[in-house]
């Protein structure tokens, strides 16, 4: 189990401790369940970035890109 500290109004600090105490928990434990509710189970991640690079037909590719610099022949690049 992790602790995390949070900081938040004294408003709503005093309602998280009023609802907790009318379900009969702490407002940590309380504070645990909203969390779980709301914030979405992790997702397996993925690449948004692949592909971005597969550019306008015609137009120069990366390695193509690459190349050309590597070769000092920058003119015009990233315009």
């Amino acid at each position: 189990m992790t602790e995390l500290r949070v900081t938040i109004p004294d408003d709503v600090a005093e309602r998280l401790a009023s609802e907790a105490a009318e379900r009969g928990t702490s407002a940590e434990g309380l504070a645990a369940d909203l969390l779980r509710r709301h914030v979405p189970a992790a997702r397996r991640r993925s690449l948004p970035f692949v592909g971005m690079f597969e550019g306008v037909r015609g137009a120069p590719g990366v390695a193509e890109l690459e190349r050309q610099l590597e070769d000092g022949n920058d003119d015009g690049f990233g315009r």
